[in-house]
């Protein structure tokens, strides 16, 4: 069990644990002013959690085809405080898309990023992890449907997957407005790209970055300050 400040998380069998690239796409994700949230590839519901405690009044809908990670979503949302505005999908976002008639303020993915590469050797967390049950392409088509005209699409990919997904989210009239570029540490190379897409297209888009870690190893105070309603920091 993974307790956050005000939930508590069983990731247990999830195709994917909690990690910090959830908790950064949480975190920083524009929820507040939605009246409808979407997270597609749910897992073990923890984004939806955190968008449904930072937006205290949102429907937050969850979309997530593995079926063991979708009843640890519905446990998770049943024991939560926000229950009665969480609700677990199991399917595919390609077949949400085809079938549902709402559209989203908010929509945020943590989407498989891991192209053309070894799979691991368990089926589920490779579905989870590479993109052969979700391409960029078909994300890109689910979002450009679901979004609402004025609404935020925000993921969270490693930079050199987010440039590519970029791209090809302008085909689908998904335009990028802003770019998180994440640190691990302050002196090294980002490992994160946390990218906001709308649908109308920007002259000038702006870039923010932070570290996680200082260069001793220790939480950076921009991080901490990111997470404070989220984790339980020892002061």
């Amino acid at each position: 069990m993974f307790r956050f400040k005000q939930f508590s998380i069983n990731d247990d069998g999830a195709t994917m644990k909690v990690g910090t690239d959830a908790v950064l796409l949480g975190a920083i994700a524009e929820c507040q002013n939605a009246n409808r949230i979407l997270d597609i590839g749910a897992g073990c519901g923890v984004v939806a959690l955190i968008m449904a405690q930072r937006n205290a009044t949102a429907t937050v809908h969850a979309v997530e085809p593995d079926s063991k990670s979708v009843q640890l979503s519905a446990d998770n949302f049943a024991m939560s405080s926000w229950k009665d505005r969480l609700t677990a999908f199991e399917t595919s976002i390609q077949d949400f898309a085809q079938v549902t008639q709402q559209q989203y303020d908010c929509i945020v993915s943590n989407p498989p990023f891991f192209r053309n590469s070894l799979k691991s050797p368990s089926e589920r967390r490779s579905m989870a992890r590479h993109d052969n049950a979700l391409t960029f392409e078909e994300l890109s088509e689910a979002v450009a449907k679901l979004l609402s005209p004025n609404g935020i699409f925000t993921a969270i990919l490693p930079c050199t997957e987010a440039e590519f997904f970029m791209d090809i989210a302008e085909n689908y009239g998904l335009f990028l407005e802003h770019r998180n570029l994440v640190y691990s540490k302050p002196d090294g190379k980002p490992i994160r790209n946390v990218f906001v897409l709308k649908h109308d297209k920007k002259n000038v888009t702006t870039t923010s970055s932070i570290a996680i870690y200082n260069s001793d190893g220790t939480c950076s105070a921009a991080y901490r300050k990111l997470t404070e309603d989220l984790y339980l920091w020892n002061k």
